[in-house]
């Protein structure tokens, strides 16, 4: 496990840059099964140079919006924007899937998604609201299989001893109903910590939330 670096255009993050966001946010509140497994993962985490996500910002990212940073980005063109997606994905319904086993990786920890497909879809129509309103330059990054970030690292440590924690959870998965999307101003600051070492932090402030007015999905195309 190595230092987490957020990336933008290629490039690591400028501190205290800002970027818009779409983003699928669990809701741990509300949620006791999902409440119990992300306290369990903290709780696995705490031994470990890793900066937990909190519950206002815990989030599976959809896709970030990459040409330019967020200030930018003029009330005008937001708007634009909130509108795009609302439109690609008026017959888009709530996704349910399963969150968990949690996994370590290289920068800290996450939770497995499945099935995904349910997401994978929504990102495709994210991507096009996007790209009809800004082109197909302001796409610029591969997220990869959906996950849910449980926290980044701010050292370097155990990727295996971590792993190893994490693995002991019983409960490891959680049931996940997604209804809405979120456009949002995301920031990463560095912050201190022990013995001089910096930690990236995430903090976002609301554009628009997005409703998936639609019949639900289960997220998987083969309906297993």
């Amino acid at each position: 496990m190595e230092k987490f670096t957020p990336k933008f255009q290629g490039a690591p993050w400028i501190d205290g840059a800002r970027v818009l966001h779409v983003y699928a946010c669990p809701q741990v509140k509300s949620d006791p099964a999902l409440a119990r497994l992300i306290g369990d993962c903290r709780e696995a985490m705490s031994p470990f140079p890793i900066t937990a996500m909190g519950d206002d910002t815990l989030h599976c990212t959809i896709e970030m919006v990459a040409d330019t940073t967020a200030d930018k980005i003029t009330a005008e063109e937001r708007d634009e924007l909130v509108a795009a997606l609302r439109e690609h994905l008026a017959s888009t319904g709530p996704v349910e899937v399963t969150v968990g086993s949690p996994i370590a990786n290289r920068a800290g920890a996450l939770l497995d998604v499945y099935p995904d497909g349910g997401l994978v879809d929504l990102r495709e129509r994210v991507r096009d609201a996007i790209r009809s309103v800004r082109g197909p330059g302001a796409l610029l990054h591969d997220g990869g299989r959906p996950h849910v970030s449980l926290g980044y690292a701010w050292a370097e440590g155990s990727s295996d001893a971590l792993q190893t924690a994490l693995r002991r959870i019983s409960p490891s998965h959680a049931v996940v109903r997604f209804t809405s999307l979120h456009l949002l101003d995301v920031q990463f600051q560095q912050r201190p910590r022990t013995h001089g070492a910096s930690a990236w932090e995430l903090s976002w402030q609301p554009v628009a939330t997005i409703a998936l007015p639609g019949p639900t999905s289960t997220g998987d195309p083969q309906g297993a």
